[in-house]
């Protein structure tokens, strides 16, 4: 598979890509990918991996990943965060046996936006 093709994987699950570094593009192979929601720098940080999938990365820490040979696609840190909400949700109802009314804030959202 190709750094594309997982981009575009992303994509249709309805979470935005905020950038990706230049060699994403060019089509570089992929056989692992290390996911983090959030900021997922100290989490990834020495992970092996043919690409990085995060919602945040500082500039250094995405060129210690492309200067490893790591390919780093991010999203956004909210964005990935409140994609796993529902499923979140999902695993309480089930814990909880449904006994418990868990809502997901449709008020909330990302202080940040793209302009």
């Amino acid at each position: 598979m190709r750094v594309s093709d997982t981009v575009c994987a992303i994509l249709r699950c309805g979470i935005s890509l905020t950038s990706a570094c230049p060699r994403c593009v060019l089509g570089s192979q992929v056989e692992t990918i290390a996911v983090c929601a959030g900021a997922g720098s100290s989490v990834l940080n020495g992970v092996k991996a043919d690409l990085y999938v995060t919602g945040e990365m500082s500039h250094h820490d995405v060129l210690d990943a492309v200067h490893t040979g790591t390919s780093v696609v991010l999203c956004g840190h909210s964005n990935t965060e409140r994609g796993f909400l529902s499923v979140l949700r999902q695993t309480l109802d089930v814990l909880f046996e449904n006994k418990v009314n868990i809502h997901i804030s449709t008020m909330d959202k990302d202080p940040l936006e793209m302009v």
